[in-house]
């Protein structure tokens, strides 16, 4: 049976960085053609442009310059042909409105000097965090096919892939042997396995090997998680590559007999392969535990941040609460306890336990720990305070307010002064119901927990006790801030949670919820406070997606929205309906309010 020697580089990349990704992308190609003696190297999509470029992609001067790198990279190019992923300038086309786009995402096939040939990305996601028919034209050729040596090759990128009736389908038919499949997939919990079944079917499906080719690395909110995948043509597992981090390994794969070619085919190197050693056949690599994978994800996003931005390290408040606490490992796993600076604030609600824990967090992670006292009058001398009852301005809740306006006035001169990225706190549960605060929890320019529910935030405290015991016992069981105060509309963060699953996450409305076993009451007022949180959602710092639906890129709602959904479908009143625009009791949190 014939073979072809595929080279698989899972590489890194950053958006803009075309000297620093061409420098990759020529290593990659170094290593395949004098270390592996490959037939074909294999890269992630947009290797060279880097993935998640927006408007970028509507600068002229941008995908000029993109297109003088790859004709650099193909003039390199020798024996073995390099599958490089970038943008293409293409005659304009309109897809499916009325505006004409003229860049393509597009695979070149180089070898022996020159650009040998460009497959055009057909199907264009438009959904979560892809906004990919905004900006690109779609290819209009999804049967190409490609001769490598004696091998005829199917190329399509990333989501034709994902169609049961897409160019993978189209390509077999017309006499691919084998499918070559460029990726940037971004991960979620879960995501690892979904790829994995949708390789395995597409080889079924189509009776040819598929080599799945994922990019490694964070981009602002999105991390990759890479976790390549090789499979044979009966969607047997061959090769899994490592996960959120760099990769190379190569495969001498078995490919489908010849078939009847159906359409031309572009000759990409015909030249004999030499002979070689046989390779070794090789172990795949053990996918991580969902809980595992996230935090790999969130420490692999708030690293690739902090470098992508020129921070010197990064700085945060340690309260000796749990969300503050395992931001802080996160931290340490990113960039390591040289750059973390943490922070404590105690005030005169602050007990000497939480400070000690606090201390003692910072001693067992091996970081910097200042401990700057605050008070209330740092933050209301300066500023007149609002009418109101004397009850109100002496209420629990609103002393958390105020501590934590100093807070936030520490962490802002430790930026200024020290070029470090100040960590918001805040978790997704309380985000989500407006317990986040602007200068308290969301006060920070990234917040590496935002996507994580409460219960989330507990499974990585214990996953990374299991590593070691960094957290105190005590920290671990501390009511939160929201507990304490009762703020919340219910103090069980597994009720909370599966509230907000189901609601944000799921899709889900009012009645699925009441039908699954909560609470009407409870379900109402987590809906009503989902709704009147996204004004103060707006102002949130980025953080790493690791949900299949996030706030931020992922879920679009309105600031100013009176409909709420109905108890039971098609009923003529909404729970909503008495919705005036106010902040309800326990809500003015989400403006400046603080929560451990």
């Amino acid at each position: 049976m014939t073979q072809l020697r595929v080279a698989v580089a899972q590489l890194p990349n950053r958006v803009g960085d075309l000297h620093g990704n061409t420098d990759r992308i020529i290593a990659a190609m170094d290593w395949a053609e004098h270390d592996i003696a490959a037939d074909v190297l294999v890269l992630p999509e947009l290797t060279l442009t880097g993935y998640g470029l927006r408007d970028l992609v509507l600068q002229h001067e941008f995908v000029d310059d993109a297109a003088a790198a790859l004709a650099e990279l193909a003039r390199r190019s020798g024996r073995v042909t390099t599958i490089l992923s970038t943008i293409d300038r293409v005659q304009p086309s309109r897809s499916w409105d009325t505006r004409e786009r003229d860049v393509a995402i597009c695979a070149a096939m180089l070898s022996g000097g020159e650009i040998r040939g460009k497959y055009h990305k057909v199907l264009l996601p438009h959904y979560e965090v892809f906004d990919e028919a905004r900006y690109f034209a779609p290819g209009k050729h999804p049967d190409a096919l490609w001769r490598i040596g004696d091998v005829v090759a199917g190329v399509v990128i990333c989501e034709d892939m994902w169609s049961a009736d897409g160019p993978p389908e189209a390509q077999s038919a017309a006499g691919a042997q084998i499918l070559l499949v460029p990726n940037a997939s971004p991960f979620h919990r879960g995501k690892a396995g979904g790829r994995l079944a949708t390789t395995r079917a597409v080889a079924r499906r189509n009776g040819l090997p598929v080599v799945y080719v994922n990019m490694v690395g964070g981009q602002d909110e999105l991390a990759f998680d890479g976790g390549s995948i090789v499979v044979d043509a009966d969607g047997e597992l061959l090769h899994r590559g490592l996960e959120f981090a760099e990769d190379r390994f190569w495969l001498d794969v078995s490919v489908a007999p010849p078939r009847v070619l159906r359409r031309a085919v572009t000759n990409v190197h015909t030249r004999p392969t030499p002979l070689r050693p046989p390779s070794v056949p090789t172990r795949p690599n053990k996918p991580k535990s969902d809980v595992e994978a996230v935090w790999h994800a969130i420490a692999t996003g708030l690293r690739d941040y902090v470098l992508a931005n020129g921070f010197r390290g990064v700085a945060l408040g340690l309260s000796g609460g749990i969300d503050s606490a395992v931001t802080a490992a996160l931290a340490v796993d990113a960039v390591g306890p040289d750059h973390v600076l943490a922070l404590a604030m105690p005030s005169s609600d602050t007990t000497e336990a939480e400070t000690a824990d606090a201390r003692t967090l910072a001693k067992n992670l091996g970081i910097s720990l200042e401990v700057i006292p605050v008070s209330m009058a740092s933050s209301t001398e300066q500023v007149p305070t609002p009418a109101r009852e004397q009850q109100m301005v002496d209420s629990p809740r609103e002393r958390e307010r105020r501590y934590a306006r100093s807070r936030a006035a520490v962490l802002g001169d430790i930026f200024m002064e020290r070029g470090y990225l100040v960590l918001a706190t805040g978790n997704k549960s309380e985000i989500s119901i407006g317990e986040a605060s602007l200068l308290g929890d969301l006060s920070g320019g990234f917040a590496p927990l935002k996507d994580c529910l409460k219960t989330v935030v507990y499974e990585l405290a214990a996953y990374r006790q299991e590593r070691s015991a960094v957290f105190p016992a005590n920290l671990l069981h501390r009511a939160s801030t929201m507990q304490r105060l009762g703020s919340g509309p219910t103090t069980d963060w597994g009720e909370l949670d599966d509230i907000i699953r189901r609601l944000v996450e799921h899709g889900e409305g009012l009645s699925d919820v009441v039908d699954a076993g909560h609470g009407l009451d409870v379900a109402t007022s987590v809906l009503k406070r989902i709704a009147r949180a996204e004004r103060t959602r707006r102002y949130a710092p980025p953080g790493v997606r690791v949900t299949s639906r996030a706030f931020g890129q992922d879920l679009h709602l309105p600031i100013s929205n009176a409909w709420r959904p109905h108890l039971h479908r098609g009923a003529a009143t909404s729970v909503g309906a008495e919705f005036t625009g106010a902040p309800a009791a326990g809500c003015r949190s989400g403006e400046d309010g603080s929560s451990g």
